[in-house]
């Protein structure tokens, strides 16, 4: 939250204002081949050897990317590749090369104010990130 160069930092006034959500991950299979799941349901783990370089990638979506983008499963599979650094040319035998690891995943979201009320109740005092204060 603070040091993610993708994202300016979180202030402290707007710590009141956050929640967190965690995915629990579940239910991994090895697929048959690339194309062995469902967008929406299965979130997916490539792993493939870069033709060029020799050399082994991987990379990850979790179940709700592929559908939130509104990706099919073949865009899906080719920004994963991607995204593992691969930045050849996407073939069809190179696709028939993934091993493709499948698994699904349960969301638990907390409110900051959830959080704070828990800290106090368990410490006896509610958190203070950089002069944040929970909401009473």
């Amino acid at each position: 939250a603070l040091r993610d160069r993708r994202f300016p930092p979180i202030q402290p006034k707007e710590v009141p204002l956050l929640e967190c959500t965690v995915s629990i991950l579940t239910h991994y299979e090895n697929a048959l081949n690339y194309l062995d799941w469902e967008v929406g349901k299965h979130g997916i783990i490539i792993e493939f050897t870069d033709p060029d370089y020799n050399v082994r990638r991987n990379a990850t979506y979790l179940p709700e990317v592929a559908a939130h983008e509104g990706w099919t499963k073949l865009e899906a599979i080719d920004s994963l590749m991607r995204k593992s650094g691969f930045n050849g040319t996407i073939t069809e035998s190179l696709r028939k090369r993934i091993r493709l690891t499948r698994y699904q995943s349960t969301l638990y979201t907390m409110h900051y104010s959830d959080y704070a009320s828990y800290v106090k109740m368990t410490r006896g005092e509610a958190p203070a990130i950089n002069g944040a204060k929970p909401k009473n």
